[in-house]
């Protein structure tokens, strides 16, 4: 409901020229750093829907329209911000990728180099050129394939499912909700319980590579794009022990400097919730040597606010050409959270 009036005011101030007016206005130094996930069909995918951010054409007009109207950045430009005493003097705008699917390597990185763009792929090396399958789109694979269309969960807390009520996509979204709570420490267990309450299990071996491999992690690079540690295995880091955040970030981190031979200072924490960075987070990232980590829950960086260790992104979910115009407007006029 909320994203659908959200879409109505996009469209009725482009369409009285308010979005014009906004687009011309003075704008203050803020740094807007877009995440993305998957460009493509969610139609077409056995996995979870709701990590496309747009097609391939809408990605190609954003990057267009986001070149035309504002100043994009590399990240060596924002690590500069962090340390150098390099000053932001007008609005800039980070792309940024998390989770290395292939198709980031077939239809982004496309798109990116022809426009002379920068985006940033944080990946976690666990998955990096295999065939496995990660939680979220494990769990979003038994579900789409479950035997029954009501069924119960019970860990981390009861919750009743109905295919046929609230459709495949709205469950999805809220067993990936439950998974995500600070109370589900136990990943087998949640997963097999859902396996028995839809009497499906989940994908194996022999499932389709979903992940780019360094072969084209490379050419990537070749191409002008950067990298960063999204973890090994993608856990959330604060419901790990320390030691073992540690080393998730030491471990991701040598992989990819051995497989990229460039250093890699940056990091975007899995999920990237606030809860799921913790005090002993930001000791192993130090520990680690990292120079700056991404968190994914909303909002702008602005000049005297920069957190290394807190670098906000703004979710690129499904939106109207309308809705980005006035969001990135309104932000860059602002510098208020987003839209």
């Amino acid at each position: 409901m909320i994203r659908g009036k959200r879409e109505l005011v996009s469209n009725v101030c482009a369409a009285t020229g308010a979005t014009w007016l906004v687009e011309r206005l003075p704008r203050k130094p803020v740094l807007m750093i877009l995440n993305y996930h998957r460009v493509g069909d969610p139609g077409a995918t056995e996995y979870d829907p709701g990590l496309f951010s747009c097609s391939a054409g809408e990605f190609d007009w954003q990057i267009a329209y986001l070149k035309r109207r504002y100043r994009m950045t590399t990240l060596d430009e924002v690590l500069g911000l962090l340390g150098n005493g390099a000053r932001l003097t007008e609005p800039r705008v980070l792309i940024t990728f998390d989770d290395g699917y292939i198709d980031n390597y077939q239809y982004a990185f496309p798109v990116l180099r022809r426009h002379g763009v920068q985006g940033v792929f944080f990946l976690p090396t666990a998955f990096t050129g295999t065939n496995r399958i990660p939680w979220w789109d494990s769990i979003a694979y038994i579900v789409k394939h479950s035997r029954h269309r009501q069924f119960r969960i019970e860990y981390p807390q009861a919750g009743e499912f109905d295919l046929d009520a609230g459709g495949a996509a709205q469950s999805i979204m809220r067993i990936l909700k439950l998974y995500k709570q600070p109370a589900m420490r136990d990943h087998n267990r949640f997963v097999e319980d859902l396996e028995r309450a839809c009497d499906c299990s989940r994908p194996g071996a022999g499932a389709e590579r979903c992940f780019l491999d360094w072969d084209e992690a490379r050419q990537m690079q070749r191409g002008g794009m950067a990298f960063g540690s999204h973890t090994h295995n993608h856990e959330i880091l604060s419901k790990l022990p320390a030691a073992s955040q540690l080393e998730e970030l030491r471990l991701s981190r040598e992989i990819l400097e051995n497989e990229l031979q460039q250093k890699i200072e940056t990091l975007a924490y899995p999920v990237g919730a606030r809860d799921t960075f913790s005090p002993e987070t930001l000791e192993a990232l130090r520990l680690a040597k990292y120079r700056a980590a991404f968190s994914f829950y909303n909002g702008f960086n602005k000049p005297g606010t920069l957190a290394p260790f807190d670098l906000r992104r703004c979710a690129m979910e499904p939106l109207d050409r309308g809705r980005l115009r006035l969001q990135t407007a309104l932000g860059s006029l602002t510098g208020s959270l987003w839209f």
